[in-house]
């Protein structure tokens, strides 16, 4: 192992139900370049890849500041899962020496903070085997 933290950002572009919801801006940023800048700003991230099939969201991702992992038609599709994803990003960045540990975060989750991440990373460092992170759902407000 490297010892090094990797943080990906699996951001494909043919979402049916929202479409372009990758690039989508919220406060005039784009959201998967709100979680480039998220996993930057973070102290126990080394690296920021983001997997993509998409030119909108590789040039995004680029100008936020990630390394960009041009995603196979095989691993773009509508059953396309995140782990191969990873699993592929990983390989394309790493080879045969996989960082130490490998933070997913979701594009559409723009409001993580760097310090949420580093929080994250000090669990795993602490021991734990893996780790995520929620907010409750109000289904009505």
């Amino acid at each position: 192992m490297s010892g090094q933290v990797l943080a990906v950002i699996p951001a494909r572009g043919g979402s049916k139900g929202v479409p372009g919801k990758n690039v989508a801006r919220i406060g005039g940023v784009p959201l998967v370049a709100r979680a480039v800048r998220a996993a930057l700003g973070a102290e126990h991230i080394d690296q920021v890849a983001v997997s993509t099939d998409d030119p909108e969201i590789a040039r995004a991702a680029e100008q936020a500041g990630a390394i960009v992992v041009q995603r196979p038609a095989e691993l773009a599709g509508d059953t396309a899962t995140s782990e191969a994803a990873l699993t592929h990003a990983i390989g394309a960045i790493h080879g045969e020496h996989p960082p130490e540990i490998v933070v997913m975060i979701q594009a559409t989750s723009p409001f993580i903070t760097s310090a949420e991440l580093d929080d994250l990373v000090g669990v795993i460092k602490a021991g734990a085997d893996s780790a995520f992170t929620a907010a409750p759902f109000h289904g009505f407000i």
